[in-house]
């Protein structure tokens, strides 16, 4: 892709939604808001349609905003949508005439189709709502899926932090790579002298003396599990306690269902069945809609108790809030979350009748004054304003800046081939990914099947393609490498700790290496004595870390949580940790230790290991006669790092030696505080504040902070500092200088 530089031209975005814009439901509202937030964010939009335009109920909202293009659907002769394959086809034929910075889709099968052509590989950004909860129901097939469209994905969207980590903890190549989106609505929705605004807002029941007059809305789809068929009898009961009960049904799209196949057929009975009280308004525009929501007195967001594990957030409801009418809704963590536990409108599953429902209305009558300022002022965090800011952000966290060539440089072909090569990868993620996103790169990858093995046909045939080859560990590759390579091309390794070890570094023609990459100054001194390379050919790049990823709110008693990720090899001293814990919960009983990683007889070159696994047996067998083994935890390895380190307010670093470690730098960037024993390079990594001399010093040091909330704050502030030079975007910057060089 030639894309042209952010500096001279807006970003440009395509927007596909799975979605049909002449059915008004919550889906479909979606599109219009999300072309509106990107075009508020400052980027140019062209919305693909998928479907022929029968009426312009949401098309003709798109058509009217400023910087948004609207692209009439294709569709073959007798259908009036595209299927996925003749969408993708579209988008990336779209594409093709005019590259675009972010291909922006939202639906599953959509997204699915996408991935599985390989399409738009770096930039297409997936916003997928349909997968299961919990996530232990979700089947394999669905798992699967979900995991190839994160792979092929450069970001996953969800609508929440619980949607976050229910996909991050299910599908590993989600982590790192989700970030949330929530729900959002107009700007002026709700607000005086705009749509819905306080001047013409609806005087609430409860403010006309002797006015026994109830005015219910519901609008949205018709569903089984959204309990349309049954909201009539709310209003039958509410009359029968002796209230004027009104009730608007905004809609017209009867959905199927597959629980029961013949409940379409009953709701539409419902809805030709007259009924006191009860309006059928049909299908609206977005304003229209607006307008009967903003004259009821409660909006109507009851459903099945089958959806209460969902981790989404309705629009709809958030529309209500905005326009000052409280919504009656199940009770949910996630609905508590957003409107309190105390409020008076939640339905609970075992009262979930049209007749409890009737009297929790009349409950709460005497209060919807009050809850119609009080949802009002919920609803300014969802405001399209406020995603646009968010869409910025990930645009500065994704698009890459295209690096100037340097001086005298000779301006060779681009995109600049780039060839990775290493037998693991699992610390070049946040590399891969600017590689594969970058304008001017083009990258393949040689992955070794071992320290030792690879197919050498193969490394030749990519290393005649290759402008760069970069060698992720100073291993045998790298002696390969360097011995293969031609004149003309770049060099660059990047050693970590164990390869100054290796015997193969004998056999390393350093001369023939462009750069070396070391993570930590202590790294480059001892790469350049037992190398004997002078300074200028080695670079200290640290390992990345996402802050954008890992910064989420942490959890309650984080504080009292400790972290260790890994204990193997024995150098990790678990003992420390352990020993830590113990002197903790001599003072306080709220300490506990979360050990995540993989056990030692996991590793069976360092089982094999008889000094090694002697001193893990007796530390176990230590853990079994303690009196504190219940506080310690053991956490399976997992990739959502930035979900398991939001319940984490310490992690420990008690190792005696490290090259860099990753596990406090991604501490510090959640928010959480490190502990760091004393060692070699530490402090030229980490800087002094968190370095502790022993175990006794880091039990009194935790203690210390977390008695002093003031202190700790500081303290968190500070480590976030630290965490910004290990950004991936700093660090990032740092690569393509390498990379690039001509």
């Amino acid at each position: 892709m030639n894309q042209q530089s952010r500096t001279s031209e807006k970003p440009r975005v395509l927007l596909y939604g799975d979605v049909d814009l002449n059915v008004l439901d919550g889906s479909a509202v979606w599109l219009t808001s999300m072309a509106e937030a990107w075009a508020a964010a400052g980027v140019s939009v062209d919305v693909q349609l998928k479907a022929s335009e029968n009426r312009d109920l949401l098309s003709g909202v798109l058509r009217n905003l400023p910087g948004v293009a609207v692209l009439p659907a294709r569709v073959r002769a007798g259908h009036q949508t595209m299927s996925c394959a003749e969408a993708a086809d579209v988008l990336e034929e779209l594409d093709e005439r005019a590259p675009y910075d972010v291909v922006f889709v939202r639906g599953i099968h959509m997204c699915a189709e996408l991935a599985e052509r390989d399409a738009f590989t770096g930039r297409l950004w997936s916003y997928v709502t349909e997968f299961s909860y919990p996530a232990e129901s979700m089947d394999a097939e669905r798992r699967a899926t979900l995991g190839g469209i994160a792979e092929a994905s450069r970001l996953v969207l969800a609508q929440t932090p619980q949607a976050r980590a229910v996909l991050e903890a299910t599908i590993p190549a989600a982590a790192g790579r989700t970030v949330e989106l929530t729900p959002m609505i107009p700007d002026a929705l709700g607000r005086a002298g705009g749509p819905g605004g306080v001047e013409g807002s609806h005087e609430h029941a409860d403010g006309v003396a002797g006015d026994s007059s109830i005015n219910l809305v519901y609008t949205g789809k018709f569903a089984r599990d959204w309990r349309t068929d049954l909201m009539p009898e709310i209003v039958d009961e509410l009359r029968a306690l002796g209230h004027d009960a009104r009730l608007t049904m905004v809609g017209d799209k009867v959905q199927r269902s597959a629980e029961e196949p013949e409940w379409p057929h009953r709701m539409r009975e419902v809805m030709e069945t007259p009924r006191t009280g009860v309006d059928w308004a049909g299908a609206h525009d977005r304003a229209g809609a607006t307008a009967l929501t903003r004259a009821a007195d409660i909006s109507l967001g009851w459903r099945s108790p089958a959806l209460d594990l969902s981790v989404e957030l309705s629009t709809k409801v958030l529309e209500s809030c905005a326009l000052g009418v409280p919504p009656l809704l199940n009770r949910t963590s996630l609905h508590e979350e957003l409107l309190g536990a105390d409020y008076p409108l939640f339905v609970d599953a075992v009262h979930d009748t049209p007749a409890d429902i009737a009297r929790t209305i009349v409950a709460a009558r005497s209060q919807l004054a009050e809850l119609s300022e009080r949802v009002r002022g919920l609803a300014a965090p969802y405001r399209i304003a406020a995603r646009a800011d968010v869409l910025r952000g990930y645009l500065d966290r994704v698009l890459p800046d295209v690096a100037p060539q340097p001086p005298g440089s000779s301006g060779g072909r681009l995109p600049r081939r780039v060839l990775v090569a290493g037998h693991d990868l699992k610390f070049a993620g946040e590399l891969i990914d600017l590689l594969t996103s970058h304008p001017d790169i083009e990258v393949r990858f040689d992955r070794w099947t071992s320290l030792h093995h690879h197919d050498e046909s193969a490394s030749r045939s990519l290393l005649e393609w290759a402008d760069v080859v970069m060698c992720e560990w100073a291993g045998p590759n790298a002696v390969w490498y360097a011995r293969h390579k031609s004149d003309g091309q770049r060099l660059v390794v990047r050693m970590h700790m164990f390869e100054l070890r290796g015997r193969w570094l004998e056999d390393l023609d350093t001369t023939r290496v462009d750069q070396f990459v070391a993570v930590s100054q202590l790294y480059k001194e001892l790469l350049m004595e037992q190398l004997e390379v002078p300074s200028e050919q080695v670079t200290v790049v640290p390992n990345a870390v996402s802050v954008a990823d890992l910064a989420r709110t942490k959890s309650e008693g984080a504080e009292f949580r400790l972290g260790l990720v890994g204990i193997v090899p024995l150098r990790k001293r678990l003992d420390r940790a352990f020993d830590t814990l113990r002197l903790l919960r001599e003072r306080d009983d709220r300490y506990t230790l979360h050990i995540r990683g993989k056990l030692p007889w996991e590793y069976p070159h360092e089982w094999r290991k008889t000094e090694q696994r002697e001193a893990y047996l007796d530390w176990f067998a230590r853990l079994g006669r303690s009196d504190i083994a219940g506080a310690v935890a053991f956490e399976p390895f997992g990739a959502d790092m930035g979900n398991w380190l939001s319940k984490i307010g310490w992690v420990l670093s008690p190792s005696t030696t490290e090259s860099f470690h990753l596990a406090p730098a991604e501490g510090m960037a959640s928010g959480g505080l490190p502990v760091l024993w004393e060692r070699p390079g530490v402090e030229g990594i980490f800087g002094s504040d968190f370095v502790v001399p022993d175990t006794a010093a880091a039990a009194d040091f935790i203690l210390r902070t977390d008695s002093d909330p003031t202190r700790r704050a500081e303290l968190v502030e500070r480590a976030r500092r630290v965490a910004d030079g290990f950004d991936e975007l700093s660090v990032n910057r740092l690569w393509l200088g390498l990379l690039l060089q001509r």
